[in-house]
């Protein structure tokens, strides 16, 4: 076991996986390690750690993937397999590798993305969260860090180690800034819960940033100096990102496209991820019906 940074700078305890014979360590985190072979630039493997809950997070994976089946913008699952003792590793899974990695740290590297090409990722994850609704599975964690690109720049939704199965809630919950303001919509699993997490990742995906990503250090000073209780000093950041939520307080979004749908997820306006794409897919149709109409001008 040992003490990491994330992606956001906060600590996280990463418990030891088996590192199997020929693969180097890509990716890390709470429910599983991502392994790759240099040789293959392909595949992943996914394996749990020795931790007795991320052994059963991966179980869920496992059989969240052989529900899924095959979907478009959804990564693909290309097989599960037994390896080492299974107290321990139990069965990895072999994915499909993304070459760009998550969209999050895809655009923390400097990745760019057109306007249109970012709608239409929009549509395809809400698409895809549809498709997994479908099939009785609540994601628990959707955004960007969730979300990978590959080397067509499709969008894949993965990471469903402790999704929430046949009416199961989810054994992970979405980061600040992507749960619901209200705990007990994100414990539950509720498809509130779920739209929510959505309008923060199209936020994410139009903006490259994550929601009140712009919180000034004079803030989390203020939070710090006054040593609230429960709140860590590496956590303070996140602490005051759902607390703005819980008060109301979102970023503005009139000027951003797609800002109105990505208002409505956070208001509980969608009833489905369904509706969400349908809403993004006419903002397409509006998009190509106005460039037509130019081009004929």
């Amino acid at each position: 076991m040992r003490i990491e940074k994330d992606e956001n700078g906060q600590e996280i305890v990463v418990t030891w996986a088996l590192n199997p014979r020929g693969t180097e360590l890509l990716a890390w985190g709470g429910s599983g390690h991502i392994f790759y072979w240099p040789e293959n630039t392909t595949e992943v493997m996914k394996l749990p750690t020795t931790d007795p809950s991320s052994i059963e997070d991966i179980e869920i994976e496992k059989r969240i993937y052989k529900r899924l089946g095959s979907h478009p913008n959804i990564v693909p699952c290309l097989r599960i397999a037994e390896t080492g003792p299974v107290s321990v590793c139990a069965k990895h899974i072999v994915l499909k590798r993304a070459e760009h990695g998550t969209i999050r740290q895809y655009f923390l590297d400097g990745g760019t993305a057109t306007v249109d090409e970012r709608i239409k990722w929009c549509r395809d994850i809400a698409k895809a969260v549809q498709y997994i609704h479908d099939h009785g599975i609540r994601h628990g964690d959707i955004g960007g860090r969730n979300i990978l690109l590959d080397s067509s720049r499709t969008v894949l939704l993965c990471d469903f180690a402790g999704s929430g199965l046949d009416g199961n809630p989810p054994r992970v919950k979405a980061e600040e800034g992507f749960k619901h303001p209200v705990l007990e919509e994100n414990w539950n699993g509720t498809m509130r819960s779920e739209l929510h997490a959505l309008g923060s990742t199209i936020y994410e995906i139009i903006t490259s940033k994550r929601p009140h990503y712009e919180l000034q250090d004079w803030m989390v000073n203020w939070i710090r100096e006054r040593n609230y209780p429960g709140v860590a000093d590496d956590h303070v950041e996140g602490w005051m990102v759902q607390l703005w939520l819980q008060e109301g307080i979102y970023p503005d979004v009139s000027e951003i496209k797609l800002g109105d749908i990505i208002s409505k997820c956070w208001k509980g306006q969608f009833n489905s991820a369904e509706e969400v794409a349908q809403s993004i897919q006419s903002e397409i149709g509006n998009s190509e019906a106005q460039n037509n109409m130019n081009t004929v001008k």
